[in-house]
């Protein structure tokens, strides 16, 4: 490692430490972007990136040179540390070399109200699990949907392990924090029929454009004040013994259904 490069400062170490839990994210409004594939998709949205954070060992790679690169290129200050402090800081088991504190943005309703035509909100009601959000923001960009409101009880978006999980989703889909009430009065403004994923339910009609999907919490399912207030319910024929589905496998199918 060339010794005359920026290295980083204790309080850099601090930082990243601190952002690995929720409080502190919400405080800075910075979150932690760990990982090749993660940091370049970072880079390539229009997410600020205060400075990253790389091993020794990124440079061994074309890849790692690239990204740095690219990094570089943008202005973004880079911080060196050898493999092993990057490994005490990372969250991960097994660290890539490479990790960025970057600023949240906040998604607004404004996209939501302003699609055109059929379009497909996902609301997530007390989806607990980091990696469940992660891909479940993931198969709605990749599905088309238009926004993710996080519901009450829902985990942070963006939690170490969400971040991972979307696979660069979460850096170009709007994602919005908001109480159900909010969601519910904006989504009905704009036309959006709302519809609770419950196993049993039918499955959606073809008349179910333009939609706001809740889906429920893991264990719990819909959680009883949104059940009561929903405009209906939407279902996956079942033909084998299973009673349910994993919560992001659900999603995928009705999200294909709502959108083709």
């Amino acid at each position: 490692m060339d010794q005359s490069r920026p290295t980083l400062s204790e309080r850099e170490a601090r930082q990243v430490r601190a952002l690995q839990r929720r409080k502190k994210r919400q405080e800075e409004q910075r979150f932690l972007a760990e990982g090749i594939r993660v940091v370049e998709d970072l880079l390539a949205s229009g997410l600020q990136t205060d400075w990253i954070l790389a091993a020794s060992s990124l440079e061994d790679s074309p890849r790692g040179v690239e990204l740095l690169a690219a990094a570089d290129r943008k202005g973004i200050p880079i911080r060196r540390v050898a493999e092993d402090e990057f490994v005490r800081l990372a969250a991960t088991e097994h660290p890539q070399g490479v990790l960025a504190v970057a600023r949240i943005e906040r998604g607004t309703f404004e996209a939501i109200e302003n699609a055109r035509g059929d379009s497909v909100v996902l609301l997530l009601d007390a989806i607990q699990d980091p990696g469940n959000f992660g891909t479940l923001t993931r198969t709605a960009e990749a599905l088309g949907a238009t926004a993710v409101i996080a519901l009450p009880g829902t985990v942070d978006p963006w939690n170490p392990k969400s971040v991972r999980a979307a696979a660069g989703s979460l850096f170009r889909v709007p994602i919005l924090t908001c109480e159900w009430e909010e969601a519910a009065r904006r989504l009905r403004a704009a036309r959006y029929r709302l519809l609770a994923a419950e196993a049993g339910a039918e499955p959606p009609r073809p008349n179910d454009r333009r939609v706001g999907l809740v889906l429920g919490n893991e264990g719990a399912g819909i959680s009883p004040e949104v059940r009561a207030t929903v405009d209906g319910t939407v279902g996956i024929p079942l033909r084998g013994r299973a009673e349910s589905l994993n919560v992001a496998a659900a999603a995928a199918i009705l999200l294909y259904e709502l959108t083709r």
